[in-house]
Order: C-alpha cells, then sequence, then structure tokens
C-alpha cells in the first residue's frame, strides 16, 4: 500500500514533469474547399442532383450554398454550423418523422459523417475563381501553367551570405540569407545529447542507448556527426521508421473495411516489408515510384522483385480511390475534385480526371501466388468444395426459413390474440399463452416485444392500434387480427410471386448468387411500405449504415431452426454439416501471394460522367496524362491500361512536380513542417513554399543525385538548421513568431504513436527487434515494433487512437499531434506502461547493481539520454523512500515524463 504523502509526492512529480496542456497541431480542419470537392460534391451529385437541380422536387434545389440556406417547401436544407438542426441531416440519418432521404437507401456512415462534418464547419461552398472557357474544350491559360509548382524544376544560384562562420552547406546559406534579409540570427545549435537524440529518433524511431550517447559525445572529431549519420541511414531500423511513414500515405491496412470487423488481407503485409526494404537499399525514388503504379509491366527481371510494391494500388477499394492516392501522394495535385466538374482552382479538367481514371479502371484487382500452379490448384479446388458444401446448407436453411415464415403468417391472427392476451394481462406469462393456442413461446413473445412498440414504418397495424386503445369487445379485436392476417397471407403470397419472376429474369440459381448480374437486371421489388412489413415479419437481421435490425418476428435463421426440423429434413441438415467439418479438416493451408494490379484484357476509355452521376455519361476520356503537365496536347496512351505510360509520365525527371513533392515530405519529417505547409496539394489552394529556391535546389540536387531518398536525408541531417537548439530568441519570435524562417528548431510536443510504443520497449529492454513478417495484433504481450502490429479499418487500436492514429481508409499526409489529459491517464493506468516500468526497474536492477544512485543515473541515461542531475537524484531517493522502495512505480513515473516522449 502507497501512503497518502506518497501519493501526493507522486502527483508532485507527475504535475511539474508533466506540465498537463491541451495542444492540436494538424492539418486544417477537413470541411475545407477541398474536403468540399473531394467528399460532398462528389456525394451530392450522386445521390441528389437527379432530383434537386433544375427538377427542383419539394422546390429543393442543392446545386449552390444560396440554394441549400434558402431550401424547399419544409424549410432551409441546411443550417451552417449545426447538422443536428439540419433537414437534411435529419432526412439522411432518417431520424425526421416524414423526411427520409435518399429514397433509394441510406447513405454510408461515413457519407453522413462527412455530411455533418461540412456542415458543422459552416457548409463551405467553393465558387469558381475563373470564368469559364469560351469554347467547350476546355483551355489551359498561360498564366495557369504559370503558376510556381508548374515551372521546370530549375537549378538556383546559391545566395551570398553575410555570416560565413554558421553555414555548414548551400541549404544553410539559402536558411541564412532570408534571416539576414529581415535582421535576424539563428540561435545557437542544439547539444550533443539533445543532437543525437533529435537525429535517431528521426531515422530510426527508437531512442539512442547510452552507449551510442557516450560514443558520440565523447567523439571530438569534425566528422562525429556524420558518423551517426551514416550508422542510422545503415541501420535495419531507418527502413521501417521511413516506411511507417510512406504507410500513412498509401493508406495501409492488414483488412477491408467491414461492418464490424474487418475481411483480412492475409498478405497485405507483404507490401509493408516491400516498403521498408526499399527504403533500406535506398531504391531511387523514380524506380519506388514507377513499382507503385505499374510494376507488373517493368521489364525483367525487377518486375518479379517490385511486384509486390503493387499493395500500393491493390489494398485500395477501387479506381477513384486509387487515381486520388496516386495523384495527391506523388503529385500533391487534388485531380479527385475534377470528378463531378473542371476543377474550381486548379487547370484539370474533368476529361483530364476521367482520363486517368480509364487508366485505373482497366486495371483489373489480381492475387499473384507465390508457389507452383499445382499448389494453387489443389487450394482452390478444396475451396470450391467447402464453398458448394457451404451454399447448399445455406440454401437448404434459407428454403426452410422462409417455409416456416409463411407457415406462421398463417397463423398470424391467433398469435397476435395471444400476445394481446399477455399485454392486457388476461394470461400471466408467454408460456400459458402459447399453450392454450398450441402456439409457439417464443413466437408469442415476439409478438409481444413487436406489438408493443406502435411507432411503425408501415400504415398496416393502424386499425388493430385504434381498436386496441379503446378497449374494443375481443370480437371486434379478434376480426381485426384475422383481416391483418389476410393481408400478411397475401402480401407472402405476392413477395413470393416477385422472387419468382426475378428468378427467371436473372437467368436461374447462378444470376441470383451474382452481384453483377443482380445490379443490370430489372428487378421487381414490393412497395415500400410492404416491404416495411415483409422486413418486421421476415427478414434476417441485418446492419446497415448504423441501423441495426435484430431479425423478423417470424424468422428463425441458421441459429435457431433446428429446433423446428425433424425427422429426415433435420437428419440431412446434420450430414450436410458434418460433411463440412470433413472438408475444412482436409483443407490445405491457404497459399501465400500477392496483391497487386493486371491490365484488363480489353482496357477502354472511360466516359466523362455529367456532374459525377455515372447515370448520365458524356463524352468519352482517351487515356492520357494530366494536360498541364504536358507540352503539348497529352499523346494518348498505347500500351495495355496505360498504367506504365502514366507512371513513366509521373516520375519523369521533366514533371516539375515529383521531386519537389518528395523532397518536401522528407523536410516535413525532419523539421515538422514543409518549406510547403500543405504537403499533398501544391495547387492554388496549398500554400506558397517559404524558401522556394531552397526547394528547387533540393529537387534539382535529388535529381542529380539519382533519387536517392538516403542522400537527401545526409544533406538535409547534416546542416546547421537541423542541429539548431530550441533556444528562445525574443526578437526573432517578435518578427518571426510562426518560426518560419527557420531561426531554431522547432519544439516536437510528442512523440508519435509508434515510437512512443516502441520507446518504452526499448528501454524497458522488451522489444523485439525482428524485421518483418506477419502482423500481429497489438496486445500488452506484443513486444515487436509497432509498425509490426495489425491495422484495422474498422475497430482501429484504441492506444494508436488515443496517440492520433491516422485513419487508414484514407491517404493521410501529416500526422495530427494532441496532447490532453486522456493521454496522461493512460500512463498512469495502463497495464502495458506498468508491465513496462517493471521490466525497466528489473533492468536497472541488472545493469546498475542495489545502489539507488547509481540506478536513478541509468535510468535517466536510458530514458533521457544523458546524465541525471544533483537534484533530480535526490527526488528519485526522495520518491523511493516514500513508496517503500517501489521501484517499479518510480519507473513508471519516469516513463510518464514529458521529457521521455518529446523529442526536443
Amino acid at each position: 500500500m502507497v501512503h497518502r504523502r506518497t501519493c501526493t509526492f507522486l502527483a508532485t512529480i507527475l504535475i511539474a514533469a508533466l506540465g498537463v496542456t491541451a495542444v492540436a497541431r494538424a492539418a486544417a480542419p477537413p470541411a475545407s474547399a477541398e474536403f468540399f470537392e473531394l467528399k460532398i460534391r462528389p456525394l451530392l451529385a450522386k445521390n441528389c442532383y437527379a432530383c434537386h437541380t433544375a427538377t427542383k422536387l419539394g422546390d429543393l434545389q442543392l446545386d449552390s450554398r444560396e440554394h441549400i440556406l434558402k431550401g424547399g417547401k419544409s424549410g432551409p436544407a441546411v443550417v451552417p454550423g449545426n447538422p443536428e438542426e439540419s433537414l437534411m441531416i435529419q432526412a439522411v440519418r432518417r431520424s425526421h418523422e416524414r423526411l427520409k432521404m435518399p429514397p433509394t437507401g441510406k447513405l454510408k456512415d461515413e457519407e453522413i459523417e462527412d455530411l455533418a462534418t461540412w456542415i458543422k464547419a459552416g457548409a463551405i461552398w467553393p465558387e469558381t475563381v475563373a470564368p469559364a472557357p469560351a469554347t467547350t474544350e476546355y483551355v489551359i491559360r498561360a498564366e495557369q501553367r504559370a503558376f510556381w509548382s508548374l515551372q521546370p524544376v530549375g537549378k538556383p544560384e546559391v545566395p551570398a551570405v553575410k555570416d560565413q562562420s554558421w553555414p555548414k552547406s548551400d541549404i544553410d546559406r539559402f536558411i541564412l540569407a532570408k534571416l539576414e534579409s529581415e535582421g535576424l540570427k539563428p540561435v545557437a545549435p542544439a547539444g550533443k545529447h539533445a543532437l543525437l537524440r533529435r537525429v535517431t529518433f528521426s531515422l530510426t524511431g527508437l531512442p539512442p542507448t547510452p552507449e551510442e550517447m557516450k560514443d558520440f559525445v565523447g567523439d571530438s572529431s569534425p566528422d562525429a556527426y556524420a558518423k551517426v549519420v551514416d550508422r542510422l541511414l545503415a541501420s535495419p531500423h531507418y527502413g521501417e521508421r521511413w516506411a511507417r511513414y510512406w504507410l500513412d500515405l498509401a493508406r495501409y491496412a492488414d483488412g477491408r473495411i467491414g461492418a464490424a470487423d474487418d475481411t483480412p488481407y492475409a498478405n497485405a503485409y507483404r507490401y509493408r516489408d516491400w516498403v521498408v526494404e526499399a527504403f533500406n537499399n535506398d531504391l531511387p525514388y523514380d524506380k519506388f515510384v514507377k513499382a507503385q503504379i505499374a510494376a507488373d509491366l517493368l521489364p525483367e527481371p525487377e518486375r518479379t522483385s517490385l511486384l509486390p510494391a503493387l499493395g500500393f494500388q491493390a489494398l485500395g477499394p477501387n479506381p477513384d480511390d486509387r487515381l486520388d492516392v496516386t495523384t495527391r501522394t506523388f503529385l500533391g495535385f487534388t485531380v479527385a475534385c475534377a470528378r463531378c466538374h473542371d476543377h474550381k482552382f486548379d487547370p484539370i479538367p474533368t476529361k483530364d480526371y476521367y482520363s486517368l481514371v480509364g487508366v485505373f479502371r482497366s486495371s483489373d484487382y489480381k492475387e499473384f501466388p507465390l508457389v507452383g500452379k499445382d499448389i494453387v490448384d489443389a487450394y482452390q479446388k478444396h475451396q470450391k468444395k467447402i464453398q458448394e458444401k457451404q451454399e447448399a446448407i445455406k440454401d437448404f436453411i434459407d428454403e426452410r426459413t422462409l417455409e416456416l415464415s409463411d407457415m406462421l403468417g398463417t397463423q398470424t391472427a391467433s398469435y397476435m390474440m395471444a400476445a394481446w392476451k399477455l399485454i392486457s394481462g388476461e394470461c400471466k406469462d408467454a408460456a400459458q399463452a402459447a399453450e392454450a393456442d398450441g402456439l409457439d413461446r417464443e413466437t408469442v413473445e415476439r409478438w409481444v416485444r413487436y406489438l408493443k412498440d406502435a411507432n411503425k414504418e408501415h400504415p398496416y397495424l393502424k386499425s388493430w392500434y385504434e381498436t386496441t386503445a379503446r378497449n374494443a369487445p375481443l370480437a371486434e379485436v379478434k376480426k381485426s387480427a384475422e383481416e391483418f392476417q389476410d393481408f400478411i397471407v397475401a402480401l407472402n403470397l405476392e413477395r413470393n410471386e416477385i422472387e419468382d419472376r426475378n428468378y427467371v429474369k436473372l437467368g436461374g440459381a447462378k444470376g441470383v448468387k451474382d452481384e453483377k448480374t443482380r445490379q443490370y437486371a430489372n428487378l421487381e421489388f414490393l412497395d415500400l411500405e410492404k416491404y416495411y412489413l415483409w422486413r418486421d415479419l421476415a427478414s434476417e437481421p441485418y446492419t446497415k449504415s448504423g441501423f441495426k435490425f435484430v431479425g423478423g418476428v417470424h424468422y428463425y435463421g441458421p441459429k435457431e431452426i433446428d429446433r423446428f426440423l425433424s425427422g429426415e429434413w433435420k437428419r440431412h441438415l446434420d450430414r450436410m454439416r458434418a460433411d463440412l467439418e470433413v472438408l475444412k479438416k482436409a483443407s490445405p493451408p491457404e497459399y501465400p501471394f500477392l496483391h497487386t494490379l493486371a491490365d484488363s484484357e480489353k482496357p477502354k476509355n472511360a466516359k466523362v460522367a455529367i456532374r459525377g452521376d455515372v447515370k448520365d455519361v458524356g463524352e468519352e476520356a482517351p487515356r492520357r496524362f494530366l494536360a498541364v503537365l504536358c507540352a503539348g496536347d497529352p499523346p494518348p496512351f498505347q500500351n495495355g491500361s496505360g498504367r506504365l505510360e502514366m507512371a513513366e509520365a509521373i516520375a519523369s525527371p521533366s514533371n516539375p512536380l515529383i521531386a519537389r513533392v518528395l523532397v518536401n515530405r522528407v523536410w516535413q519529417l525532419h523539421f515538422g513542417e514543409g518549406l510547403v505547409r500543405t504537403l499533398s496539394n501544391f495547387g492554388q489552394l496549398g500554400e506558397r513554399p517559404s524558401h522556394p529556391e531552397l526547394l528547387d535546389y533540393l529537387a534539382h540536387r535529388f535529381m542529380e543525385n539519382g533519387w536517392s531518398i538516403k542522400a537527401l536525408h545526409r544533406d538535409i541531417l547534416l546542416s546547421a538548421v537541423y542541429r539548431l537548439s530550441t533556444e528562445h530568441s525574443a526578437k526573432n519570435y517578435e518578427r518571426d513568431p510562426d518560426n518560419r524562417l527557420l531561426w531554431r528548431a522547432r519544439l516536437r510536443e510528442r512523440l508519435d504513436a509508434e515510437a512512443l510504443r516502441d520507446s518504452l520497449l526499448a528501454v524497458a529492454g522488451s522489444l523485439d527487434r525482428t524485421v518483418g513478417g506477419p502482423p500481429v495484433p497489438i496486445t500488452d504481450e506484443m513486444k515487436r515494433r509497432t509498425l509490426y502490429g495489425l491495422v484495422s479499418r474498422t475497430k482501429p487500436d484504441p492506444m494508436l487512437t488515443l496517440f492520433d492514429f491516422p485513419n487508414p481508409n484514407d491517404t493521410s499526409e501529416q500526422r495530427m499531434v494532441t496532447i490532453g489529459p486522456l493521454q496522461r491517464l493512460y500512463f498512469l493506468n495502463s497495464p502495458f506502461v506498468a508491465q513496462q516500468a517493471k521490466a525497466l526497474a528489473e533492468r536497472l536492477q541488472k545493469e546498475a547493481g542495489p545502489d539507488d544512485n547509481a540506478k536513478i543515473a541509468r535510468a535517466y541515461e536510458l530514458l533521457y539520454g544523458r546524465p541525471a542531475g544533483e537534484s533530480e537524484i535526490q527526488m528519485g531517493r526522495e520518491f523511493l523512500r516514500e513508496s517503500n522502495g517501489s521501484w517499479p512505480q518510480y519507473a513508471q513515473v519516469l516513463l510518464s515524463s514529458s521529457e521521455f516522449f518529446s523529442l526536443n
């Protein structure tokens, strides 16, 4: 037990060491002009424009901000800043008593959330900033081509500076020239302890060891720091760290999003491991880019070794997503904003969007096996047998379930009367009510629950509720129930006849199970209100767009149907189930494969979807590159899908974006902010570079150095500007409070989630440093680097989410950084942190012996990369005295300090 005084002392240390402050630093809020063009306009075009543009159903137009604020007969569609009061949100959530939109079915949860986010941020609706061209063909004007990011990458002259002693490289001269022009000077360099901790985390995501710190501090040679940089770049952990940054952009996960859990991608990790290897081997960036777009189309022998790179494309959900992620990641251009109309800000016509999306629509997902054909054939043959048996069982149960539902429908009146006796108190329980009329007890209970709630999405029980509400005679109640039963019998008959006709239209059993056939067949359906009634009685359970339906009153599925079966029916079902178990046990293991793409057998151009509506198409868009990045008219792609030609155009030295975007990303990850702050938007809505000449210098040098990312790191890390301290300067702050001129190192408030977790394991001596392999669930027992933890799209890991791990359903250009009380509570209450604190205490005992002073000094070296001060040793001894020598508790306090999880 810890004494009250000890607890007070613990709190004092924590408050002093931690300094609890809420900070948020990230990209701009999502409800921006870019967010509108990527998320909202396509959503409205697809689901709303057919009825709410020129046709103005309900007097409502949704084609401008003015119109949505004006609204229709029911009032304004949107209340900016207040999604809950907005009719649009009430309608799409189907929480409004009358308005339920779109009529064809509820939107996806993420679509509703996007609408709510957009409205909450003010319902931004950007207008065109340039007049429409006079001709129908989009013409890129000279002033558009003159935009800074579209200019060829030049080799700017290195500026002269007054202070010749400070610069260590040409990078520094570009920085210093700007500072001197403003009458400013850089602050002092960081000390050796801080610098080694900074660069080690920067390149490997792990803290330096005390031995590495001792070697560096004791090395007085001029190239001591350069040797450190070279050592870290050669470490296998460098590739792990920088692969994780890239996986944010690639929206990597180990499964496909599902209703409750991910559908696993058992081999997704092969892409992740390829990225690690590519960084470690310093694969030239132009080849790195081409491989992730068209590795399958590259010549041998490199084709085979680069095939895993296609996970960048194959792990994405569809061609539109692949186009968006590819162009934002490699080009820093929001090409997807041209999906519904010509780009409002950048010279990208809609036709260009469909030219590129045609490339991806002409590319099919393909699993590339890593074993021989005989193994693949044997596995697939066996899986087909399992699937056929599963389908046979499902078909048998579905038929029995439907038959049972129809039979129970003919007894509807009896069940309603039994339920009424229970509701009115005539019977004491369901067993008594069921037994009296020879009914099924559970079905009686279901009818009781169903009838108690009069709020239905159909009107067919109106007579029943009116009759029972006025305590009508039993004969009237029974008559109302019998009339409803007659309706149910007729409804089931109508539904079965519709299904029979649909069966013929679909071409029989095979067409019924083929999603594509169902999508394009002219099927019949029950009227909506009749469907709601049929659903309430006979539908299986489902969850869709946040709405959970528990199953119809008469529905008894695979888990319940057995008790209604007997004789040969039950024996037949039992035999099929037993046969399935035998097949599953005899199944060979799944063979390894790569997630890749391959050209379609018949590549074809896409047609422009008018306002993004795939049902309203216009002219054909030849597959070709973006016009604004070509000197003249872009030549059509000639080979297959055109992916290889697109990859070569993107990774070309003549492309002004490819090198600029990459060096800016690397700069941001070393300095906290890019020379261009909008990392994936180098267009009109993006920020302008703070040091345009330096950006071009780096981009040009990057290409000159053979697209070597390691050489780029070395150039940046050996500069004087990277080595600056976080020291404050009142004069500099007054002139440049945002530090855009880089007169000091930016203070990093907190390590990211992976570096934080990995550091806890590293200092405790628990970290398993094995590189590569299948993903492992992130549990308290998982000791591998967090990079190798299972990444879920549906259920993100709570610890990673708490520390701002990005949403893997979308490309993420930059990590948000928040600091708040929940993170502090995690360090105080997490079993994982307590586990590592205990391991750290054991490590200290093993390495420093029994002396408390020696163990405290060793702890500071391990955790903070510096010696402990006298006062810190004294505080530690006092804590240990108050806590009866609780080293695990003291270790947890040290692990919870701001110094442990910050960089500077």
